[in-house]
């Protein structure tokens, strides 16, 4: 059983690197919740499967933006964070069928500069699809669901879109793109069809937004650190729905951020491109703890689900009774209310193989738009910091 830390990599973010714009990096602490909820996909009721959430401590299993504002404490090192942040929860499978959880212990957001919209109030949505069991390399949607191999020892291994079939001696990171291209009118649609990637020049882009979606958006981009301290097999690395080959990976955000802090940011142009020192961005600093985030608990702590999900040892079933499904698709008894697939230009096929250990990051970032009818607009520019963080 791995233990927390409070301390965190650099996150990697989109491409090109522009000196002077703002940039920062807001530090989580370790989860505050890992239960069978989901507000998004399971309003009111009990997700299928676990998911590790940070952010706001008042996390329920119905979202509303006023509840997030509301919460008590934050993991975030920016007191004004509020929203909250989730993927499904990582296990490592045993040759003898039992689980053990790998734990969340780390997660931070960040964000550079070009005009963008920020998330309006109510916003939420998602990213990847919790019953998708293919790859199309056509399908910006399937593209911006990847994994890094983290090893020191030698050259760069490169991205993958299943779990890598080999061990990460130094992590292996879950990336998580989500969609940066609006309709401009809904906070949420059923599916998250609110939302959707560029119509051309990649998922990460500020390529032209389809015309269905034509507002942009802030890109927000989660990177999960795994620490693979296990030999490589195939088929031990399991998210908590299943899946054994990886391409169901998937993550959900709720808005808590407070309206017209963004633009501010942005506004101060380079005296907020601090990375870590958030104390030295002059809109920031007041609302900085101080510190490189922290553990916060829950407002109100039956929200979590009364069950055994591995934290205090190996597991004989995955919580949920969630049965392996590998390349074969997910059952259709599994999950079927989880199944979130965004909007892309393109659709999708293919399959692949792979085994795993944690650590979150998430990363806003806005791009490129024109004229919207909601949220605060801010300048942006878009980044990738080196792999090996």
């Amino acid at each position: 059983m791995l233990g927390f830390s409070t301390l965190f990599g650099v996150a990697a973010l989109l491409a090109g690197v522009f000196a002077g714009d703002p940039f920062f990096i807001v530090q989580h602490g370790t989860a505050t919740f890992t239960t069978r909820v989901d507000p998004i996909i399971n309003p009111g009721a009990i997700s299928t499967h676990v998911h590790t959430v940070v952010g706001s401590s008042s996390f329920k299993n119905e979202y509303t933006y006023e509840n997030n504002r509301n919460g008590k404490c934050t993991t975030a090192n920016v007191v004004d964070d509020k929203s909250n942040y989730w993927a499904p929860q990582l296990y490592h499978k045993y040759d003898n069928g039992t689980f053990e959880l790998v734990r969340m212990n780390r997660v931070n957001t960040s964000g550079p500069d070009e005009e963008v919209h920020e998330f309006p109030e109510g916003f939420k949505m998602l990213a990847g699809s919790s019953k998708r069991s293919t790859y199309d390399d056509n399908d910006y949607a399937n593209k911006a669901i990847s994994y890094t191999c983290l090893d020191y020892s030698g050259p760069g291994k490169p991205d993958t879109h299943e779990f890598p079939e080999y061990r990460c001696p130094q992590d292996l990171r879950a990336n998580i793109f989500f969609p940066n291209c609006w309709d401009g009118v809904n906070n949420w649609l059923e599916g998250s069809k609110h939302v959707a990637y560029p119509a051309s020049g990649g998922f990460d882009s500020g390529g032209p937004c389809p015309a269905t979606h034509p507002k942009r958006i802030m890109s927000l981009f989660y990177e999960f650190h795994f620490s693979d301290n296990y030999e490589y097999k195939a088929g031990a690395r399991v998210w908590a729905n299943g899946d054994d080959v990886g391409y169901s990976s998937h993550g959900d955000f709720t808005n808590g951020w407070p309206t017209g802090l963004f633009p501010k940011v942005f506004e101060a142009g380079s005296s907020c491109d601090v990375g870590f020192s958030i104390e030295k961005c002059p809109v920031l600093e007041p609302i900085f703890t101080g510190s490189g985030g922290g553990t916060c608990t829950p407002d109100d702590p039956s929200v979590i689900i009364d069950e055994e999900v591995g934290e205090n040892g190996l597991l004989t079933a995955l919580p949920g009774n969630n049965p392996l499904w590998s390349a074969n698709g997910a059952p259709a008894t599994n999950n079927a209310s989880s199944s979130s697939s965004v909007n892309s230009t393109t659709p999708s096929t293919s399959a692949s193989s792979a085994t795993l250990s944690v650590i979150g990051e998430i990363h806003l970032s806005p791009t490129h738009i024109e004229g919207a009818s909601a949220g605060g607009q801010c300048k942006a520019k878009k980044r990738r910091l080196s792999a090996q963080f």
